[in-house]
């Protein structure tokens, strides 16, 4: 054969294994997986269930996750005395307000605080997105074990498909368009 044939024939042989690949079960990761992990997310394999839960805003209006399906939802778990959440809020903040219009919510959790000194800090730092507590913070140990600030991101299904573990800059103009995305998708 000539040379020309054989690297075509090669060539069509590593496509023809490639897309069996794709057919026969190889992953395929979301679009957004590798953009949110240089970010410093980790993403989840697959978008994952997890339990429902109800809290209260600080005027004791009822919350369950599950109410959030139909948005993406960014779920942060905090506390106000917690130096590294007070240093994300502002950006958790202008992110909200960048947002608005989007099928995107906050669902801001407080861990162990009452809703009265949360309601405070909230008019103090003049913080308007959606804040909830869990004064018992029965939540921490499912969702928060590690430490505070920890978010994740929520699909349109609720479902859980990435998360994060410290203090973020929400408004990076890169996670600002990877929720936009997310959002109108």
């Amino acid at each position: 054969m000539r040379r020309g044939t054989v690297s075509r024939l090669l060539l069509a042989i590593l496509i023809l294994f490639f897309s069996a690949g794709l057919v026969f079960g190889a992953e395929v990761r979301p679009w957004y997986a590798a953009r949110l992990e240089t970010l410093g997310f980790y993403v989840f394999d697959q978008p994952s269930e997890q339990p429902n839960f109800n809290v209260a805003s600080v005027d004791g209006k009822m919350k369950s996750r599950l109410s959030t399906k139909g948005n993406v939802t960014l779920l942060n778990f905090w506390a106000t005395w917690c130096p590294p959440c007070k240093e994300e809020i502002p950006t958790i903040q202008r992110l909200h307000e960048i947002m608005k219009g989007e099928k995107f919510e906050i669902m801001a959790v407080d861990l162990g605080e009452s809703p009265k000194s949360v309601k405070s800090f909230l008019e103090e730092n003049k913080i308007t997105y959606p804040v909830y507590v869990d004064p018992k913070n029965s939540l921490a140990s499912t969702y928060a074990s590690i430490g505070i600030p920890t978010t994740y991101i929520l699909d349109k299904n609720g479902k859980f498909i990435a998360g994060f573990i410290g203090p973020f800059d929400y408004d990076n103009p890169e996670f600002v368009a990877i929720m936009k995305e997310l959002a109108r998708k």
